[in-house]
């Protein structure tokens, strides 16, 4: 749209003579010379490690003996000054105590229902790690919050893995699921209401349990967990005293990340990805200034920051979803995260208000049923008039700018299967055009599971790498639509999914984050960081796939 387009260049214009719009207040962690110097300095290898360190002293403090280090050395000081001066005014000791989960059971009854030795004893290993991710806050972070760039969060929780030493919110929705299927319901409902009260804090959920974050979300999917929850417990009361909160946060997304799109001559409302900062993110910020320094113009650096920041919200950092490139290379310097109206984005939202409706009828109030039942009409219909193709039989991504689907493959183009946001007499034909979708994009060759695109670019959502919450994606959302051929699809690759897992964990005694769709069983590479352990949303998916294909009346 061209509308869209001239806000976007206006937008980067009046940021470039006007406005920085900071990643949170702080001015160790988010903003300011010291962070800018130490990070920049590169004597940490991944930037995320000096702003997860804890202050010895109060920020005001530490400000004032950066400031008397730059005095000293001219403004220039050394690598092995800053190391000391970090040493001298940083720790590293941990804000978060191990905890078990209270409701942690080592043989939860899905384990009696797997017949496949192998897959069994896999399956136990996975709900033993549970334990070993639980977390929990130390006093010191409750009481001393000026000091630390964690954000307190009332009760124990499971964490990603490796660098992901903190809450993370699409994460958490597999974590969940597995945690729902280990039988640790109350440690669920705990993760649910840290959520809760961080929407009660911010107005919304933050990417991650830092104050650095505070400036981006991540797929919203905090209502679809709830329905996990409540499916599982049938907990109507605790239900009814959370569902305002759940409202405020879709409310949230509604009044901040929505656009008119004109296609056809008719104006739809759907969101995009569109992050309100213009600053290096702390956490990677080193990164941020070396992949702007092909565009030293100030109006392209703030947008660039600006486009990264929203990618980083999407959850896929990075991807050749968010980049548009006429010479087919795809360099992360050609980032415009905010011109894609994407497909999954768009049917998690609708899945979210169907929920909502769902609940107002749970406890009674048929008004804001109604209201929610109608937002989520209309969301389908705006995804079925602007991101689906009729010739090919799958959602696509809308390029704002070029009024055009982005006619890739990814596993998000199936995500309104994974949600069901397709009228019901239209459920057999989604599923049979989607499955020949996926055949004729050659996708079945690979053996170690769903590839994130079909391009390799080195971003790590991209070719080879296969992530667990796509395998889910796309797996579920073909087997939902009762299609013989899709259903047959999803089997396959809920099983080569399960024997990668467990050849990656038999080699390594690790699971990890992503694996490589070429071989079977080994981890994924790519992007900014080595590839983390753990791993919190892969044990969730791989103990849902087992659930469906190897235990009691599903097995075969």
């Amino acid at each position: 749209m061209k509308t869209i387009a001239l806000i976007i260049v206006a937008l980067s214009i009046v940021l470039a003579v006007d406005a920085t719009l900071e990643s949170c207040d702080s001015k160790v962690y988010c903003q300011g010379m010291l962070l800018d110097v130490v990070q920049q300095s590169h004597i940490f290898p991944d930037s995320k490690s000096f702003v997860d360190l804890i202050q010895i002293h109060s920020s005001e403090v530490t400000l004032r003996n950066f400031e008397e280090l730059m005095k000293q050395t001219g403004d220039k000081p050394s690598n092995d000054e800053l190391k000391e001066f970090v040493e001298n005014n940083f720790v590293d000791e941990g804000e978060l105590d191990d905890w078990t989960p209270p409701d942690f059971k080592s043989n939860p009854s899905i384990l009696k229902q797997i017949d496949d030795v192998a897959v069994r004893e896999f399956a136990r290993s996975l709900i033993k790690i549970w334990p070993v991710l639980g977390k929990k806050m130390k006093a010191s972070v409750l009481d001393k919050p000026d000091q630390h760039s964690l954000i307190p969060v009332p009760n124990g929780f499971i964490v990603p893995g490796g660098r992901f030493k903190e809450i993370y919110y699409w994460d958490s929705y597999w974590i969940i699921e597995g945690l729902l299927i280990s039988e640790m319901e109350e440690t669920a409902k705990g993760m649910l209401e840290n959520f809760i009260s961080l929407v009660e804090k911010y107005g919304f959920i933050p990417n991650g349990c830092r104050v650095y974050y505070l400036n981006r979300s991540q797929p919203p999917l905090l209502s679809l967990m709830v329905g996990l929850y409540i499916e599982a417990t049938r907990d109507i009361e605790w239900l009814g005293k959370n569902v305002k909160t759940l409202e405020s946060e879709l409310n949230w997304w509604l009044n901040n990340r929505t656009v008119t799109v004109e296609k056809d001559g008719v104006k739809y409302q759907l969101a995009h990805y569109a992050v309100q900062s213009n600053t290096p993110r702390p956490e990677s910020y080193r990164e941020d200034i070396m992949t702007c320094k092909e565009h030293p113009e100030k109006v392209s650096s703030y947008f660039r920051f600006y486009a990264l920041k929203s990618g980083a919200e999407s959850g896929w950092d990075f991807s050749t979803r968010w980049i548009f490139d006429p010479s087919g290379n795809y360099p992360l310097t050609k980032i415009n995260t905010m011109r894609v109206i994407p497909v999954d984005l768009n049917a998690f939202l609708f899945k979210a208000f169907r929920h909502m409706s769902v609940f107002y009828t749970l406890l009674g109030n048929q008004e804001k049923a109604i209201f929610w039942l109608e937002k989520s009409n209309s969301w389908q219909k705006s995804i079925e008039m602007v991101h689906y193709d009729k010739a090919d039989g799958i959602w696509y991504d809308y390029d704002l700018e070029g009024k055009t689907l982005i006619k890739r493959f990814y596993p998000s183009n199936f995500a309104p299967l994974w949600t069901e946001s397709y009228e019901e007499e239209q459920r057999d034909i989604k599923g049979a055009m989607a499955a020949k979708y996926f055949t004729n994009q050659g996708v079945m060759n690979y053996e170690g599971g769903v590839p994130s695109s079909l391009i390799k670019s080195g971003e790590q959502w991209d070719l080879p790498n296969a992530w667990p919450p796509l395998q889910d994606i796309l797996i579920t959302g073909l087997a939902n639509t009762g299609n013989e051929h899709a259903k047959k699809i999803a089997e396959t690759f809920a099983k080569r999914w399960v024997r990668a897992n467990i050849k990656g964990y038999t080699d390594t005694q690790e699971m990890f984050e992503k694996y490589d769709a070429e071989q079977p069983g080994k981890y994924g590479g790519g992007g900014e960081y080595n590839v983390q352990s753990g791993f919190g949303w892969t044990n969730g998916v791989a103990l849902q796939f087992i659930k469906k294909y190897y235990a009691g009346k599903h097995r075969r």
